[in-house]
């Protein structure tokens, strides 16, 4: 028998929900009933225009500390598996190292969320800010040493993977905290713009570095410490952040629970969560492989490297901007499925591409499809949560991308059976018929 019928606002996205005797049915639409922005935001300059949340200097201050530190994080990503690659010559190898990132991440990142809506936000940033750079620091002095081995790489995965797991969580719930819910869509998709501008940049600083004889992968990881310094200076400006409005009086895992407990209570929310990972799982693992494209297949080097994966981030930029623009009205649910679709077959292209060419320009559109499906998702997953479960909801969707490096270790064992190309294009049909798939779900179908 069906119960309250409820109408909630979060971030620019009406959540309406039913209840009944088999759970909460609900549909995502634009809120129409938002109110205007102050008429001095909106005369300010196109930027401010398009991502409204800049406006907050709060938000502003902590985007802008961010972008160096994910900066860092891209240019150690290619970095870490060009040193693996080279002192191992084996994709498994590869896969390994991408793994040893992905163990962590998946065994703490709901711990992680917990922690995010119990302890002050800033605080958690700070730790796990000097937790990388520390990392970061260790492999430049043995690779500057000429001692550096498969196994510090490794281990440094799994220094990395530890920190993003608190990292993560506790930096997208205190976005939430520092703008008003009008604001929320803003700052989530200036967010991933800031990210996504990152893979560019960071891939790039670091294919040019690599390419210096003299820098090489200890001088990298130097410049990526100095990264890490200059956000921890820029963290302790920002005010004293809250906690999520979460007691300590009750336990952690009671609060783990809780947060499970609202996912599983709101259908429209578990099913954001499984259809962010179907296409993360598959086809994500491609970007750990493009070492192997660099070398067997392309052979274009440290500097074809450092274009294919600034190519991802290109597109990806393209992609996150466009839809902060599309995503203001309806059809949510079919711009979804279309990017989701084309990340699919831009895969399929990059794996069968004949020249290093068209495989770049097949990378600038699977970053471009993905970056967008991925925008969408997010929106969409921070408008259907409740404020006080910001943390561990981030946390769950955290989760998803922790098995982006356990996937990529079968798939670096396949590529080194059947080749790269081959497990690409496997990989890009796999996610073009998930999607289609998708389409069968009702619930789906009435997004926005």
């Amino acid at each position: 028998m069906y119960g309250v019928r409820n109408r909630t606002v979060h971030g620019g996205i009406c959540l309406l929900s039913e209840s009944t005797d088999r759970g909460d049915e609900e549909a995502i639409e634009p809120d129409r009933s938002r109110p205007p922005l102050p008429p001095a935001l909106v005369s300010r300059s196109p930027l401010i225009r398009l991502f409204p949340a800049l406006a907050e200097p709060r938000f502003r201050l902590l985007w802008l500390s961010m972008l160096p530190s994910t900066i860092a994080i891209q240019m150690g990503a290619v970095t870490v598996g060009y040193a693996a690659f080279g002192l191992s010559g084996s994709a498994t190898v590869l896969g390994g190292v991408s793994l040893s990132t992905g163990i962590p991440m998946m065994a703490l990142a709901l711990v992680g969320g917990v922690v995010a809506d119990r302890l002050p936000r800033r605080l958690v940033l700070i730790f796990t800010q000097s937790t990388l750079g520390a990392g970061a620091l260790a492999i430049a002095a043995l690779a500057l040493t000429n001692n550096l081995a498969v196994w510090h790489l490794f281990a440094f995965g799994v220094v990395q993977g530890t920190a993003f797991s608190f990292n993560m969580p506790a930096r997208q719930a205190f976005i939430a905290e520092l703008v008003p819910p009008r604001l929320l869509r803003s700052a989530v998709a200036l967010n991933n713009s800031g990210l996504n501008f990152t893979r560019i940049a960071g891939p790039s600083i670091a294919g040019a570095l690599l390419s210096v004889s003299f820098v090489g992968v200890g001088g990298v990881f130097v410049v990526m410490s100095v990264m890490y310094a200059f956000v921890l200076v820029a963290l302790f400006r920002l005010p004293e952040s809250g906690t999520g409005g979460q007691s300590r009086d009750h336990g952690g895992w009671a609060q783990l629970k809780a947060g499970l407990g609202h996912i599983r209570g709101n259908r429209v929310l578990l099913g954001l969560l499984t259809i962010g990972f179907l296409p993360l799982f598959f086809g994500m693992p491609f970007q750990a492989l493009l070492p192997l494209f660099a070398d067997r297949v392309h052979d274009v080097g440290a500097i074809g490297l450092g274009i294919m994966t600034a190519s991802v981030g290109a597109g990806a930029l393209i992609g996150s901007i466009l839809v902060a623009i599309l995503a203001r009205g309806r059809g949510l649910g079919p711009l979804q499925a279309g990017l989701g679709i084309t990340f699919g077959l831009a895969l399929l292209g990059f794996g069968l591409a004949p020249s290093f060419g068209i495989a770049v320009a097949c990378l600038v559109v699977a970053g471009l499809a993905y970056a967008g499906y991925s925008a969408v998702n997010e929106t969409l997953i921070m408008a259907a949560t409740d404020p006080q479960y910001y943390g561990r909801i981030m946390s769950v969707y955290l989760l998803t991308f922790a098995f982006m490096p356990i996937a990529t270790f079968p798939e670096a064992f396949v590529a080194d059976h059947i080749g790269g190309p081959a497990t690409i294009a496997a990989a890009g049909g796999i996610v073009a018929a998930a999607v289609l798939l998708g389409q069968l779900v009702p619930w789906y179908r009435r997004i926005g």
